[in-house]
């Protein structure tokens, strides 16, 4: 089977969570017999607008996109762009795939479903945030609340914020307020409209988790047409980095302080702040550490996160350290070093993939009680929940296991309770077999896959 991923982004531009999910199962797919290629934004601005480079990586062909956003002179450009949908199709049918996966289009068009569709090739696509549907993503405005449903009156104001240069003044300066009001409503119901059509143009809608199944049905997706395929994660890859650092001994000393840790991209919607408040509310105790690893970004207009950490460090600095950017090729030494990872994301992760890294290096998990982490931990038996934003439930829980090593001992991550990203992939060949009308292990042709 020639399968063809698109997404934004593509290590080694980029090694975030999305981008390592389709690494890994071009990996699976490729070691089961199957030719994977994958469609990218380029992620340097030394590619030319809507211009190509091809490369490899891992021996999988990826032809990477240019996109400047020279040219993004309207809002619905921004989502809709014809002439990246243009490339893409030229693309699509030099490649000529037996089935399409997207994962994502940020920075790409949404028109691009509809090339695959009127090239009368299968299409999947998974939801791996709410970017269809919210251009931010995550369903969370710069002040931080959440958007648990979708309300024009609430959009219009956030993504002014966002894209000041073609909402608001930025799209009819000289108009009075109640008429760039209308212009803007209009402009945000005619977005949704065509997020809402491109979705209808996919045969197979998947989520990784079944929060997000519940949340896309609620944006108006027919219930039952999304399909909950766990993502998996390269668990043999896992044991042997983590068996290295056994023997380099960077092990957690069972006989030192507790170490408690955050890891990954250092945003307020992150929540990284709460673990540094619980410290301050349990008063320091001497046998309790926080480490706090990742890159403190700018969250739109706000860059002053980092500072804002700092000063709730200060008085602290003993036992909380703010390490700054790492490689992800040290993640398993660096989670291996923790007792106790902390996931206080204030926004709703749609899976959870440092939870489940924290499962393999046989940390204990404290995650927040919404979104797909609380779907992914089951609270006194895989992890600790607490109240979402809420720093002192979250110190409670930092106190119940620092007073009780035999919860610790209890609630310690297991690879068993991770998904391999073969048994990943092979749930999702079942699904692109099924388009196909190929009989899969223990379907007819014509017959329903598991979870459709």
């Amino acid at each position: 089977m020639r399968i063809l991923f698109v997404t934004t982004s593509y290590p080694p531009d980029s090694v975030g969570g999305v981008e390592l999910h389709v690494e890994g199962l071009t990996r699976a797919m490729t070691a089961a017999g199957h030719a994977c290629h994958v469609f990218a934004r380029a992620g340097s601005a030394e590619v030319p607008h809507l211009q190509l480079l091809h490369d490899q990586v891992g021996g999988v062909p990826v032809t990477r996109m240019g996109n400047t956003f020279e040219d993004a002179t309207t809002f619905q450009r921004l989502y809709a762009h014809e002439g990246i949908a243009d490339v893409f199709a030229a693309e699509l049918k030099r490649i000529a795939p037996d089935v399409v996966h997207v994962h994502h289009l940020t920075c790409l068009s949404v028109e691009c479903l509809e090339r695959v569709r009127a090239a009368g090739i299968p299409l999947v696509m998974t939801l791996h945030d709410f970017w269809m549907g919210c251009p931010r993503g995550q369903r969370i405005t710069a002040g931080l609340d959440l958007c648990p449903e979708i309300r024009i009156d609430k959009c219009v104001p956030c993504l002014r914020e966002l894209w000041p240069h073609v909402l608001g003044r930025g799209r009819a300066e000289h108009a009075p307020p109640e008429e760039r009001d209308a212009g803007d409503r209009a402009l945000i119901e005619e977005y949704h409209g065509a997020i809402r059509q491109a979705l209808g143009a996919v045969d197979q809608l998947v989520t990784p988790s079944d929060f997000m199944r519940r949340m896309f049905e609620g944006y108006g997706l027919e219930p039952g047409s999304v399909q909950v395929v766990e993502n998996g994660l390269p668990v043999a890859r896992w044991r042997q980095a983590l068996a290295e650092v056994d023997r380099d001994g960077a092990r957690r000393d069972p006989g030192s302080p507790l170490r408690v840790g955050f890891i990954g991209s250092v945003l307020p919607s992150k929540g990284v702040h709460l673990p540094l408040e619980a410290f301050r509310l349990l008063g320091d105790p001497s046998g309790l550490r926080l480490d706090v690893y990742g890159e403190v970004l700018p969250f739109h207009h706000d860059r002053t996160y980092g500072d804002r950490l700092e000063q709730l460090r200060r008085g602290h600095e003993a036992s909380i350290t703010l390490h700054g950017v790492y490689r992800n090729e040290d993640l398993p030494r660096l989670l291996a070093g923790l007792d106790v990872v902390v996931v206080p994301s204030l926004w709703y992760e749609a899976y959870g993939l440092t939870i489940r890294e924290a499962w393999l290096a046989g940390a204990v998990v404290v995650t927040a009680d919404h979104g797909a982490m609380a779907e992914a931990v089951e609270d006194g038996v895989t992890g600790l929940l607490f109240e979402a934003g809420d720093a002192r439930s979250l110190a409670a829980c930092l106190r119940r296991l620092l007073d009780d090593p035999a919860l610790r001992e209890r609630l310690a991550g297991r690879t068993e309770w991770v998904r391999d990203e073969e048994a990943a992939a092979s749930e999702l060949l079942g699904v692109y077999d099924r388009l196909l009308g190929r009989p899969g292990p223990g379907r007819e042709p014509g017959g329903s896959s598991p979870g459709a």
